[in-house]
């Protein structure tokens, strides 16, 4: 990949992403799915990957971080942030340039085809990121999707010889940031958190629960349009489209699934944070990976 774009034709022999890192692979139907069948869904559930990086990246944290830059932070974080900024707005223009050239009639209007956020959650979301001294839940949502985008790069890497070679050179960008932005999200927390009183604190833990548990953790809707678009492909798919759906939806409660998103060996940071703040206790209520030591 070039800084004009994608210099070289994708491999559509190739899986693009981890298959342990793909939901339908922790459900039983992905054993009778023929091999064409999961190399498509494989496919296609990669750039709905890449959409949830875009829309974390540009919509969330580029807005949460403009807004400290502009605080009297501790030495030298300020210019961090500045930093971290740019290189999200790198990586976003990477995932894009990714996903148009694998679904350029998906993606010829937008960057989003799975990922549809409804008007009221949007005007929701962007009042809250807008205001990150008195929803400081954000940065924890920074510091706990950081992490996991950190290993799973890791993971492509592991796997570079039999993956998409465009989605490993993405990764590998990715991974050379994503450690910086840990420790600037680690730090960031360390200034904001101690300044925000229990009360708002308690709500704060609350509202990060609610929407890990909607839109970070098990495949709801962008989960359930990887299998549609799946099935519209392929006509064979087409009973098996609720059964499915369904084992899908199983994945709620399924913890070696959870144990694929978060745990202590992906997000370990986040979790000995949990564990040091009470408000955070009953977090492995959905995040089922998560126990008190």
């Amino acid at each position: 990949m070039t800084s004009q774009g994608i210099s070289s034709p994708i491999d559509f022999s190739r899986f693009f992403i981890p298959e342990e890192l793909t939901p339908l692979y922790h459900t039983p139907c992905y054993a009778w799915l023929t091999g064409a069948q999961r190399l498509r869904y494989n496919q296609l559930h990669a750039c709905y990957f890449n959409e949830q990086t875009i829309f974390f990246e540009s919509v969330m944290a580029q807005r949460i971080l403009s807004y400290f830059v502009k605080q009297s932070l501790p030495g030298g974080l300020s210019e961090g942030l500045r930093q971290f900024i740019a290189e999200e707005a790198r990586h976003s223009e990477m995932f894009r340039q990714l996903n148009r050239q694998c679904l350029p009639h998906r993606y010829a209007n937008g960057d989003f085809y799975f990922i549809r956020v409804p008007a009221f959650l949007s005007s929701l979301l962007r009042g809250w990121v807008r205001r990150p001294k008195y929803f400081p839940l954000f940065v924890w949502l920074l510091l706990i999707e950081e992490e996991r985008s950190l290993f799973y790069a890791k993971e492509f890497l592991k796997s570079a010889a039999t993956l998409e070679p465009h989605f490993i050179s993405t990764q590998k960008t990715h991974l050379a940031d994503e450690v910086g932005h840990v420790r600037w999200d680690e730090e960031l927390l360390d200034w904001i958190w101690p300044q925000t009183g229990g009360k708002l604190r308690r709500v704060n833990a609350q509202i990060f629960k609610w929407l890990v548990s909607e839109y970070f953790n098990t495949p709801k809707r962008g989960g359930w349009r990887v299998v549609e678009e799946l099935v519209a492909e392929d006509s064979a798919l087409r009973p098996r489209l609720l059964e499915l759906k369904a084992a899908v939806r199983r994945l709620a409660k399924n913890r070696g699934y959870h144990l694929s998103l978060y745990s202590r060996s992906i997000t370990p940071k986040a979790f000995q944070r949990f564990d040091c703040c009470p408000e955070f206790h009953s977090i492995g209520d959905i995040l089922l990976g998560y126990t008190l030591p």
